[in-house]
């Protein structure tokens, strides 16, 4: 007798992006050694492209959607001479949106999870390179982003006012603020 097909649901739940960390494979040496850097970012509908920002780094290059933050370290690494115990690469904290906050992203965190629908829509995505300070006690490289939990802007009628197009009063606020200092 046929066997009967598995449910859609079943596939459907495979191919789901959340599903890429249990399967994406890491790169190699000579995977990354071919990511060539873009000069000039335009958006494209059939590339996804990252920035990494920070650290004498400002690189964009293509992703696909099994890259994971070990697999940007790595061609960090091999193109800039990054050692990864002395940096972070922080991202969106939980997966990307307006306000979403950021964090330090691990090794094995695949981009396009975090990136969400940047990913899907192929927006500029962007990763920051934070640096690491080696802990005079143990030696260790320890690091110095702290996380940014969500945050909501204010509504329009909140965010500006009048005032802030005062450049006296805010030279005013400048001097106070250094003579507070």
């Amino acid at each position: 007798p046929a066997r009967p097909l598995p449910s859609p649901l079943w596939w459907s739940y495979l191919s789901a992006p959340h599903r890429l960390a249990a399967t994406a494979m890491p790169l190699s040496k000579d995977d990354v050694s071919g990511i060539e850097t873009v000069a000039h970012y335009t958006h494209d509908e059939d590339q996804a492209y990252l920035m990494l920002y920070g650290e004498g780094v400002f690189e964009t290059i293509p992703i696909e959607a099994d890259y994971t933050v070990g697999d940007m370290k790595l061609w960090l690494n091999f193109h800039k001479g990054k050692d990864p115990a002395e940096y972070d690469l922080v991202g969106p904290k939980g997966c990307w949106k307006m306000g979403a906050g950021s964090e330090v992203l691990g090794d094995e965190v695949v981009i396009s999870e975090v990136m969400g629908e940047r990913f899907e829509n192929k927006w500029l995505m962007q990763l920051s390179l934070f640096p690491k300070k080696k802990s005079e006690a143990s030696g260790q490289w320890e690091s110095t982003f702290e996380t940014i939990e969500e945050w909501v802007p204010p509504p329009p009628e909140e965010a500006w006012d009048e005032e802030d197009d005062d450049e006296e009063k805010w030279k005013k606020d400048v001097e106070k603020s250094e003579a507070d200092n």
